[in-house]
């Protein structure tokens, strides 16, 4: 038997839902009008135990494209852009932080040009997500880093 891609996508979701659930029960749930701090983690690590046994039975139903070499560069460039993120997040600040993650992991694929529209989409996204966690959610983290002071 031959391993898919949905199969291993189903599996992947299915158990990072549930060490996720296992992880967020652990904390109060409250009620639905005062909710604690589990209340959305094991609501959304129950959907992705759902989805990744949604997966798992389409797979099997359906054949689908079996598994394909392993992009290596994405595999670690990717975990890679994430530890940089919170690296630079103090000296870079969250603005620039953001953007070095989106062109981490951008540079990931083959078809990745660094072209005006690409560094204008970026820029944009980088002030979208600027605007929407520091200033509408206000997350306590500086715009622009040290280096910039």
């Amino acid at each position: 038997m031959k391993i898919g891609q949905d199969s291993i996508l189903g599996l992947f979701f299915a158990i990072t839902g549930i060490v996720a659930l296992w992880i967020s029960i652990q904390y109060p749930l409250g009620t639905a009008g005062r909710m604690g701090p589990g209340f959305f983690p094991v609501g959304v690590s129950g959907l992705l135990v759902l989805t990744g046994i949604g997966v798992l039975v389409r797979s099997i139903s359906s054949p689908g494209e079996l598994l394909s070499a392993v992009k290596w560069k994405a595999v670690v460039m990717v975990p890679a852009a994430a530890v940089a993120f919170g690296l630079a997040i103090e000296p870079l600040g969250f603005f620039f932080a953001v953007l070095l993650l989106l062109v981490l992991c951008a540079a990931t694929s083959v078809k990745f040009r660094l072209e005006w529209k690409s560094a204008l989409g970026a820029l944009v996204f980088a002030t979208l997500c600027t605007t929407l966690f520091i200033q509408l959610i206000g997350l306590p983290i500086p715009v622009l880093g040290t280096l910039f002071k």
